[in-house]
């Protein structure tokens, strides 16, 4: 059902158009079905014209039915599928990343700490601990999902981040991560306002973090300021020369 959604939405207006112009024939020929059948002399003739009167006919209201149901499913449907209402708040200003993916300076990594709203706040006492068991949590939202870097994968210094940020009323999308460096919380490391089907997302620097196990999150937003479940990525920060193992706070 999702993915017949998604198809409508990219072709809503093409179908528009494209049973606007089968109408528009199918008129034409109801209009030269009903001269023939008042000009003709024989009963063949009027059966044939009265024939293609109903044929026309027929395609009109079925088109017309049709371009209902795609407005329906389009515009009444789907924007109430997975609806989480929220009060909307300012987009967290951007933290280290970009939308290209070129070298960036190391840049410390303690911006505000800014919640997203309709979710639980994530635990202070203690970092997260992440075992090789653990996997994504809420990625398996089409349109809200990230693809990489995979579940566990080991990252260090420019981090890319691939995914899909394609939902229905799309505002905007940013990353929070949580882990040793962060205490805990969650932390905006960058906010976008252009969708993406499929691919680039945006590039952030992992190098002022301390190496440990960490969550990277996406979060997605509609207009209205709701969004699906997050996705969430434990990942595994390395430090310089590939160490793995935390290193101790400054």
């Amino acid at each position: 059902m999702t993915t017949l959604m998604q198809f409508l939405l990219r072709t809503e207006k093409f179908l528009y158009v494209l049973a606007a112009i089968v109408i528009f024939f199918s008129m034409r020929g109801l209009v030269i079905a009903r001269q023939v059948q008042r000009n003709a002399v024989f009963g063949l003739e009027r059966e044939a014209a009265q024939q293609r009167q109903r044929r026309s006919l027929g395609a009109i209201l079925s088109l017309l039915l049709l371009s209902g149901g795609i407005y329906i499913i389009t515009h009444i449907v789907a924007p109430n599928m997975d609806e989480t209402p929220v009060e909307p708040t300012p987009t967290p200003p951007l933290v280290f990343v970009t939308q290209v993916p070129t070298p960036t300076e190391a840049r410390l990594i303690y911006p505000t700490v800014t919640a997203t709203p309709g979710l639980p706040p994530a635990s202070v006492a203690g970092t997260p601990s992440l075992g090789p068991e653990e996997s994504a949590n809420g990625c398996e939202i089409l349109g809200a999902t990230i693809t990489r870097p995979a579940p566990n994968e080991i990252v260090s210094g420019q981090v890319a981040v691939e995914g899909q940020t394609n939902i229905l009323d799309f505002a905007q999308y940013k990353f929070e991560i949580k882990g040793p460096s962060t205490n805990g919380a969650w932390v905006v490391v960058g906010a976008f306002t252009v969708p993406v089907v499929d691919g680039y997302l945006g590039t952030w620097d992992s190098t002022s973090l301390i190496p440990g196990n960490y969550v990277l999150r996406l979060v997605v937003s509609r207009i209205d300021g709701s969004f699906p479940t997050p996705c969430e990525v434990p990942i595994t920060i390395a430090g310089p020369g590939g160490v793995v193992e935390p290193l101790p706070a400054p």
